[in-house]
Parts: C-alpha cells; structure tokens; sequence
C-alpha cells in the first residue's frame, strides 16, 4: 500500500495526518516509525507489548504518569539493546 494511501486511512481514524507528515520528516535512513491507534488496551498491556522493542514516544494521549512509565519502558529496551542483552 502506497505511503499516501495509509495515511488517509490513519488520519480517518484519528491520527492526523499533518503529524505523521511532521514525523516523518524526523527519521533517518534506515529508521522506521509506528503509529498506533490503541481504543480498547489498558495501558499495562499496552506497556508490556512494547517491553522489548525501544523506541521513542513523540506523542500520546496518556495522562502524565502512564505516559512516563511508557517512556521508561522504552527507554529500557533501548539501553538493553545497546548493552546487548
């Protein structure tokens, strides 16, 4: 599927698309972004999916405190990684 024809179906749904535009723009070759549109997940299942993938949070409708603990899991699976565990 074409970039553009994703993301009118992502920005149908919610995610705008002038942000996934904006995003894109961040990455470097060999870089990939994922958005995802999460409806009905608590955020401990959420947090534990993504326990071992890394990455960085550019955004997100979390209140404050799951937002964090989102970062931190991240940022974790990053340092992980890099130590090679």
């Amino acid at each position: 599927m074409r970039a553009g024809a994703l993301s009118g179906r992502l920005s149908d749904l919610g995610i705008n698309d002038a942000f996934m535009k904006s995003a894109a723009k961040t990455l470097q070759s060999g870089d990939a972004a994922l958005f995802l549109l999460i409806r009905k997940m608590t955020t401990d299942k959420v947090l534990a999916a993504l326990q071992d993938t890394g990455g960085t949070v550019l955004r997100s409708s979390f209140d404050e405190t799951k937002e964090e603990a989102m970062r931190a899991v991240l940022a974790g699976a990053q340092v992980a990684s890099a130590a090679g565990t």
